[in-house]
């Protein structure tokens, strides 16, 4: 059996494939001139291999396309050349939408959560079960209560989204999209706005999902330490273009631009 999760080869975007839908365009890249860079490159050339049941951590400098990535993978933005590969199976550019992706169980997680807002937690985990029809009634609460146990929520299970902290948000949003079965989940700043209390409370529901149901996991973040606490690998978007991975550890102590611009703090912190 093929053991890689993800395969992406020599791929290319501009920001004419980032048009589409309201997620498709990360608000860090809006301040471009869209008509005068609609050709511009975002990324040029990046390859990436991620295993079965492997965490990666994707970082950057902001502004380098590190959303738009995600979204490529997700199928909801089109890459202008390269090959994705998913558990082994290349999907060529006329199959590669959203919702081909999504059969493949791949989820994402959107760094806002993107709950429904007039739906309680209880609902809104329920939503794309019951869209795609995920067994029966039954089965579906099952699922929803796993779902709610895993990320901790179910004593909120009927608030509303306006009623949650962000910390509990994004943890609807990961058993949102937990509950489709993932067998590789994609995660956008999962730690973004959240205080030292509900970020150390977050990352083992996280690492939870690779060690008790092997689900590959790729993590775009900001949140450098991550890599550490999860003991994965980190590789960077870097002039357009994605690093090796490596660990933390690696990083930290490397001689390189990528070390020395983005670890400086934690360099001198150590």
């Amino acid at each position: 059996m093929n053991n890689e999760a993800l395969r992406i080869e020599d791929l290319h975007l501009s920001f004419q494939g980032l048009a589409g839908t309201k997620f498709s365009m990360p608000r860090s890249l809006s301040f471009f001139d869209k008509t005068r860079d609609n050709d511009r490159e975002i990324i040029s050339g990046a390859n990436l291999v991620l295993q079965r049941g492997e965490t990666l951590c994707i970082g950057g400098p902001s502004g380098q396309g590190k959303s738009a990535l995600l979204r490529v993978i997700a199928g909801i933005a089109r890459p202008s050349a390269g090959k994705l590969y998913y558990f082994g199976e290349h999907i060529p550019p006329e199959r590669q939408t959203a919702l081909e992706i999504a059969k493949r169980q791949v989820g994402l997680v959107f760094q806002n959560g993107a709950l429904i807002s007039n739906l309680r937690v209880r609902d809104n985990i329920a939503l794309p079960l019951r869209y795609h029809k995920k067994g029966t009634a039954q089965e579906i609460e099952e699922k929803i209560n796993m779902a709610m146990d895993l990320m901790r929520v179910r004593d909120f299970a009927n608030f509303f989204p306006h009623q949650l902290s962000v910390g509990m948000q994004k943890r609807v949003a990961i058993a949102r999209s937990w509950a489709m079965d993932p067998e590789l989940l994609l995660m956008d700043e999962p730690t973004a706005g959240l205080d030292n209390y509900n970020r150390r409370n977050l990352l083992p529901l996280i690492d939870n999902m690779r060690t008790l149901f092997k689900t590959s996991i790729i993590i775009i973040t900001h949140d450098l330490m991550i890599a550490k606490e999860l003991g994965c690998n980190l590789c960077f978007l870097y002039q357009k273009k994605l690093t090796e991975p490596h660990p933390f550890d690696y990083w930290l102590h490397a001689n390189n631009d990528i070390s020395k611009e983005l670890f400086r703090d934690l360099r001198t912190s150590g």
